[in-house]
């Protein structure tokens, strides 16, 4: 079977499953925890910068790890392409609760594996990350003249997941944690032109060259010939 809907699993609903010993898995309340899908949480180069955005939850929800990494690689590359490494991504929210789904199959022939319990405790089958009204999910750290561009890789992670989301955007050039940081920045490597055209221009130059030799030397030849008769 596939994978659920968000709406199965979006509405924050009881006390949050999320027992998990990494040190002493035998004594985890929680087993055969599947790990989280979110492979990266900090993006970009962390230096001195001008703006602060946080991506911020307007109502209560929960979020699925699947659904943060696909949010997480749309900013990521459309922010990659147009600003290089003049920009700093952090995943804020860390999928700590463990989604429970009873084994159902909804295809034909399935009855024997679908009927059961309506209400079953289920096993283990992802994470999530539950997020409070105002809770932050990304926050961003900018210049003031890329915000534009910030905007639009923020709102392509937003249609990956579910509820509704505001922008909070604070200014942090006297931020005493962010005058702290170093102030240096990256650029595009500019390859020169100009060589690449001369290249071939003295190739072709360099093979001119023996050619006008050979036909400067054969009237030579043809007086010494002379000179005998």
């Amino acid at each position: 079977m596939g994978i659920r809907p968000a709406r199965t699993c979006r509405v924050l609903k009881a006390q949050p499953w999320t027992r998990v010993s990494t040190r002493k898995p035998r004594k985890s309340y929680v087993k055969g925890v599947p790990n989280s899908k979110v492979r990266q949480f900090n993006m970009g180069t962390d230096k001195r910068y001008e703006l602060e955005v946080d991506l911020v939850a307007q109502v209560p929800i929960q979020v699925r790890d699947n659904s943060i990494e696909a949010a997480r690689q749309a900013a990521n590359k459309y922010l990659e392409k147009k600003l290089f490494a003049n920009f700093y991504l952090q995943v804020v929210a860390y999928p700590h609760l463990v989604l429970r789904e009873h084994s159902a199959l909804g295809v034909a022939g399935a009855d024997r594996i679908s009927k059961g319990m309506k209400r079953a405790f289920g096993k283990p089958k992802g994470r999530m990350a539950r997020i409070r009204p105002d809770g932050v999910l990304f926050r961003a750290r900018i210049m003031a003249k890329d915000l534009t561009v910030l905007k639009k890789a923020l709102d392509r992670a937003t249609r990956k997941i579910s509820g509704k989301w505001k922008l909070r955007i604070r200014d942090i050039t006297s931020d005493a944690i962010n005058l702290n940081r170093k102030e240096h920045v990256f650029k595009k490597k500019e390859v020169e032109k100009p060589k690449e055209e001369a290249a071939p221009a003295a190739a072709e130059a360099a093979a001119a060259a023996p050619a006008e030799g050979k036909a400067e030397a054969a009237p030579a030849k043809e007086e010494k010939k002379g000179g005998k008769k």
